[in-house]
């Protein structure tokens, strides 16, 4: 006899927000390759047929159905040898106090550090410190390179929703700016 004690959680957030847009066919194909991510890396590398079988659709559906995760933002396709891999990013609903959506973060889903980016992301919202891995907020994005750190906003438009939608942060963005260089991160 053989047990298996590996498992995976996915956010409510994209239960909530994009599962109707998504589909039970790219659900299944988002499970199928989060079930083989590496727990260090995140890094999963299962084969079409296997996404096929183990989803009980034709690795055709499969296609398609990894073109939607792509499209909305769930998996990045990269080339490992002479395979592709896949990256899954998760997306997370940031609202205010009213309950209105403000933002949504993306994380790069590395299972063996989701707690850990869970806890800072909590206390960055809480602290309105920026610190820690990359976090991306719509039309906001945080990058941390080892030391530096480097803001960008999109256009003047999504700066200036900001500092409507969230003055503080607003403020926040705008000072750390002014006070850094803008490194390039490789």
């Amino acid at each position: 006899m053989k047990l298996d004690p590996h498992w995976f959680h996915v956010f409510k957030s994209m239960v909530d927000n994009d599962l109707r847009t998504l589909g039970p066919y790219a659900f299944a194909v988002y499970c199928v390759i989060k079930s083989h991510c590496r727990l260090e890396t995140g890094l999963a590398e299962p084969g079409i047929e296997t996404i096929a079988k183990k989803a009980g659709i034709s690795a055709r559906q499969v296609m398609r159905e990894l073109k939607t995760l792509q499209e909305h933002g769930y998996v990045r396709k990269v080339r490992v040898r002479k395979h592709n891999g896949y990256h899954l990013q998760e997306r997370l609903s940031v609202f205010d106090p009213l309950g209105e959506k403000r933002a949504v973060v993306k994380l790069e889903y590395q299972p063996a550090k989701i707690q850990e980016l869970v806890k800072g992301l909590k206390e960055m919202l809480r602290t309105q410190q920026f610190a820690g891995a990359t976090i991306h907020i719509e039309k906001v994005q945080v990058i941390q390179c080892e030391n530096n750190i480097d803001i960008q906003v999109g256009g003047r438009e999504a700066l200036q929703q900001l500092s409507q939608s969230s003055p503080t942060l607003h403020r926040a963005l705008l000072s750390i700016g002014k006070a850094m260089s803008r490194p390039e991160c490789e």
